[in-house]
């Protein structure tokens, strides 16, 4: 039997996009997970009102709970935010993993840091 070889094709639009709620702002924040009194340093890679992309180096399950902390900047101080995330996905990626979910838990300070950057309709 005779294996075919298939190339990388680009994604189509709907790949990804057509399953979120919303489109996702991209970023680049560094921030901490938290999961199962395990601590470790992962970065925001995009960002909406519900859903969240890190990266991180060490995978977690789809559908465990964890929790993401950044901080935001509010005049001259800098203020936690924390985010209750639902993982939707986890896929490894350049030596690293990206984990995709839906925010299930949002502070008052993420409501405020994303009013912040939301670009004006």
């Amino acid at each position: 039997m005779k294996l075919q070889k298939k190339s990388l094709q680009p994604l189509k639009k709907n790949d990804f996009t057509e399953r979120r709620a919303e489109s996702r702002l991209p970023a680049h924040l560094p921030s901490i997970l938290l999961e199962q009194d395990q601590t470790v340093y992962t970065t925001i890679i995009n960002l909406s009102s519900s859903g969240i992309g890190f990266l991180s180096a060490k995978p977690v399950e789809a559908n465990n709970e964890v929790e993401i902390t950044f901080e935001r900047r509010n005049a001259n101080t800098m203020v936690p935010v924390s985010l209750k995330v639902h993982v939707q996905s986890c896929r490894e990626v350049d030596f690293e993993y990206y984990i995709g979910g839906k925010i299930s838990e949002k502070s008052l300070e993420y409501t405020k840091f994303f009013e912040t950057i939301q670009p004006s309709k």
